[in-house]
């Protein structure tokens, strides 16, 4: 599984320089309409590979930050899980401390 995953990364990774020197034309960047506002919101002489490559890490980026807020759910259950995991132990202890039998003689079952 790990060779497959570095072949395909390998190939993404040629694919992406290959992008890069196929596009190395220079072009203008316009955040607002230059009519509007002038030259003032704009990059001029940007290669098109560098445009092409920060909206992939852009787009990359706000899907994983989409993703982590998606899943607080998730981890704030696993948590309160966990609270509740050891308060049943620190109990199971307590009660076996008060019943004055540390081995109990009860046949131990591996965990599935």
């Amino acid at each position: 599984m790990r060779t497959i995953k570095l072949i395909v990364l390998g190939f993404l990774a040629v694919m992406l320089v290959l992008l890069g020197v196929a596009n190395m034309a220079a072009v203008d960047l316009h955040l607002l309409p230059p009519a509007l506002v002038g030259e003032r919101y704009s990059l001029t002489g940007v290669p098109l590979a560098v445009v092409v490559l920060a909206s992939i890490l852009l787009g990359v980026f706000v899907g994983q930050i989409r993703e982590w807020f998606r899943e607080r759910r998730h981890r704030a259950t696993a948590a309160e899980k966990r609270r509740e995991i050891a308060e049943l132990r620190d109990e199971i202890a307590e009660l076996r401390q008060k019943l004055g039998d540390e081995d109990d003689k009860l046949p131990r079952l591996p965990a599935a």
